[in-house]
């Protein structure tokens, strides 16, 4: 399979849409979608198959953190790698940004993620209860990304 990274357009929304509904319980809109494609602070990035968005990560560029707002992969396009080749093309921006830390949300069940974050070098920082639809904990991970962050940092 030949997948292709790129910056999310206007274009993509619907099919980025389509994809956040397949992937989540309470899913972005595309109208929310158009928001971050204005947002000066937003960067998207796609993986595209046969020219169709199958997996896209989101940040948000805040003072020297960049705080990974989603991650999303189609479920025919798992384990393939994707949310990994994503993961480290923001921290490649992370670093050319001279950001300190990468932060994320992550569902506290959600053990695939959890262990791809934790192999990335993310370790727990704490836990909102209860942060999914009132239901679901999320765990807090950070990512030390320059030298002053990394007193907490767990290496794996």
């Amino acid at each position: 399979m030949k997948y292709q990274m790129a910056i999310l357009t206007k274009d993509m929304l619907s099919d980025l849409a389509k994809l956040e509904k397949m992937c989540f319980s309470v899913p972005w809109t595309e109208t929310m979608f158009l928001g971050e494609l204005l947002n000066p602070a937003a960067v998207y990035r796609v993986i595209l198959y046969e020219g169709k968005p199958v997996a896209y990560m989101g940040m948000w560029l805040v003072a020297d953190e960049g705080q990974i707002t989603n991650v999303a992969v189609h479920p025919d396009h798992r384990r393939q790698g994707l949310a990994k080749e994503l993961i480290h093309a923001f921290i490649d921006i992370a670093k050319h940004e001279e950001l300190a830390l990468l932060t994320l949300e992550v569902r506290a069940g959600n053990q695939p993620a959890i262990s791809l974050y934790e192999s990335l070098g993310f370790y727990q920082v704490g836990l909102r209860r209860n942060y999914y639809e009132g239901k679901e904990d999320a765990l807090l991970m950070n990512l030390a990304v320059s030298g002053e962050q990394e007193k907490g940092e767990k290496n794996s």
